[in-house]
């Protein structure tokens, strides 16, 4: 075997590590989003006043991986941690990379809720809300006020 032989064997045998490396590290960065703080989306519970550690329980029981959202509303006001704010999100597909704040309740919130949301957003600095869906969180939530109101 001559010297351009070693040559080209040399390369075959990197061929599949460098392949394999370059998919790893595609995979890392797309799992590494960053969370995006100025933007949000709000969610209901549909459920009544529960803390973020039996919505932690609920979403292991389902086999996901934890509480999906970042923050737990209850219905005193009471503003509980859930996932960090320094990891991605699991509660709003195509949006995990924003701050995912849920609301105990579905369609009645209390004004220390909504008061507390409030005061969430702007310590966060959010500058953008929107909805879980179009049902979610419910009509008891004006989200067009509250977008006003962080933005003044």
């Amino acid at each position: 075997m001559n010297l351009l032989d070693n040559k080209i064997a040399i390369q075959w045998y990197l061929v599949p590590a460098i392949a394999i490396s370059i998919l790893l590290l595609i995979c890392a960065v797309s799992f590494a989003e960053e969370i995006d703080t100025t933007k949000a989306v709000i969610h209901h519970t549909d459920s009544g006043d529960v803390s973020a550690a039996t919505i932690d329980q609920w979403h292991k029981e389902r086999g996901w991986n934890g509480i999906g959202y970042h923050f737990i509303i209850r219905t005193d006001g009471t503003i509980e941690e859930g996932r960090a704010i320094t990891k991605r999100g699991a509660h709003a597909r195509g949006r995990n990379n924003f701050v995912g704040i849920a609301l105990c309740g579905r369609e009645d919130f209390t004004k220390a809720q909504t008061d507390s949301l409030t005061k969430l957003l702007e310590q966060i600095g959010v500058q953008s809300i929107e909805r879980h869906h179009e049902n979610c969180p419910g009509e008891g939530l004006d989200i067009e006020k509250i977008q006003i109101e962080i933005l003044k």
